[in-house]
């Protein structure tokens, strides 16, 4: 009798220490940089070119090589895994507004990779810390 008491003991101590919580790391934390990689897009006059972005503190901006050279830059807001850029800049309305890196973006990273996809489209920054 004495042995089921004492595997119900062991059970629930070992339950409650593979509970304890690893200290993460907010995905703001890990952002500060600068970083260089491509812009990816696959629809309707898809693109793929070179982009860079730097970020520091809560603030951002990034730059596409296109024709127009696409800069947006202002402040940036974590939620969990998404970020939400807000550009400040003003821009002339000769080129794809949808270029700019602004809205919400699913962000994941892997070492010094960052990959940014924005909510609702298929543009992808697929980047590497510099």
């Amino acid at each position: 009798m004495k042995t089921p008491v004492f595997l119900i003991l062991l059970s629930a101590t070992l339950s409650f220490t593979a509970c304890t919580k690893n200290k993460v790391t907010p995905l703001s934390k890990k952002l500060d940089g600068s970083y260089t990689g491509a812009f990816t897009s696959s629809g309707p006059g898809s693109i793929n070119t070179t982009a860079n972005v730097i970020i520091s503190g809560k603030a951002y901006q990034g730059s596409l090589n296109t024709t127009f050279g696409v800069l947006s830059r202002g402040s940036y807001v974590v939620n969990n895994n998404q970020i939400t850029f807000t550009d400040s800049t003003v821009h002339t309305a000769n080129f794809n507004w949808g270029l700019l890196l602004n809205g919400i973006y699913t962000a994941t990273t892997k070492g010094d990779s960052l990959i940014l996809v924005k909510k609702g489209t298929d543009y992808t920054y697929r980047l590497k810390r510099q």
